[in-house]
């Protein structure tokens, strides 16, 4: 099972040989088995690569992501459409009901909000919000058409980082310069973590475009939207975390850091996995959901107690 996520940082030559990815700085060359590797992170416009890289990437199921100028993602080059039984599969992806997703959307939102009531109560388990977010998620209904996703995240992005606090999806001058750090920070994780949804929807045979909820035509990973949303509470709490450890807003000075979170443990049905090994759980118990009809078969994170690297290597 892939477990690595590699982070080129300085100039460097890419290439495949013998399934293993080499990597050729200077004199120095270093080797790793691409079935080890989930995703590469390239940050570097001085990074060159193989054609044969690209073919191998796909091959193995292997993500590379691209950094802009800002150092942000920008780009996700992903294997196309892998799967042994993929007309079978998607023909259930679009025969999916509205009422049925709407049904997961629902299980989706609940959870979600728990996990951002779990998240404030590890930063403050005093805080009175928590009680707001629990009756939120206690009544969110199918298709959640009261909204209650967006009257959670407002109570509970001021909560966490502070009044006046706003979400800005995309990196902008708006807010201060302390907002506009912590939502760059959020963003490059958020950013990660959807790649990696991503890699698991298309191993598996689904369609990333099509959602749940998530359904822009702009939007090539709807479905990887809609299944980020629980992990999302668990990356705003790490970002809280590393900020009050490293006494600075812009976590993106330490973006190693920000990419290690993939290694960190979270629950899923009760048990303790890596983050990233929680988002092919997630995708997998989607697959049962599908070929049963049965939104409980559906799996989603769960905070855990403290926060806490894997020892897994």
């Amino acid at each position: 099972m892939a477990f690595r996520t590699i982070m080129i940082t300085k100039p460097c030559y890419l290439s495949t040989r013998n399934n293993q990815l080499y990597i050729t700085q200077d004199e120095d060359r270093f080797n790793i088995p691409l079935e080890d590797i989930a995703c590469i992170v390239i940050d570097n416009y001085a990074v060159t690569m193989s054609a044969t890289l690209l073919a191998n990437c796909a091959s193995y199921n292997v993500v590379l992501i691209s950094c802009d100028s800002a150092h942000l993602p920008n780009g996700i080059f992903h294997s196309y459409l892998p799967h042994s039984r993929q007309r079978l599969i998607l023909d259930k992806q679009l025969g999916l009901s509205v009422a049925f997703k709407k049904r997961l959307w629902q299980k989706i939102v609940i959870q979600k909000i728990i996990n951002q009531s779990e998240c404030l109560c590890r930063i403050d388990k005093n805080h009175p919000s928590i009680v707001k977010l629990n009756n939120l998620a206690k009544y969110v209904t199918s298709g959640d058409p009261n909204n209650h996703e967006a009257q959670a995240s407002k109570i509970y992005f001021e909560a966490i980082f502070g009044g006046g606090f706003t979400r800005i999806k995309k990196n902008s001058k708006k807010g201060t310069d302390n907002f506009q750090e912590i939502n760059a920070s959020l963003n490059y994780t958020y950013s990660i973590i959807r790649s990696l949804i991503c890699r698991s929807l298309v191993g598996y045979g689904f369609l990333p475009t099509l959602g749940l909820f998530h359904c822009s035509e702009l939007n090539a990973f709807n479905l990887a939207d809609d299944f980020i949303e629980p992990f999302r509470a668990y990356i705003d709490w790490y970002i809280c975390t590393k900020a009050l450890e490293y006494q600075d807003a812009n976590l993106l000075n330490h973006k190693p850091d920000l990419v290690n979170v993939l290694n960190h443990i979270i629950h899923v049905d009760d048990k303790a996995t890596t983050v990233l090994n929680a988002c092919d759980v997630v995708v997998k118990s989607f697959t049962n959901v599908i070929n049963t009809n049965d939104v409980s078969q559906l799996k989603l994170p769960c905070l855990p107690i403290i926060l806490e690297p894997s020892n897994m290597d």
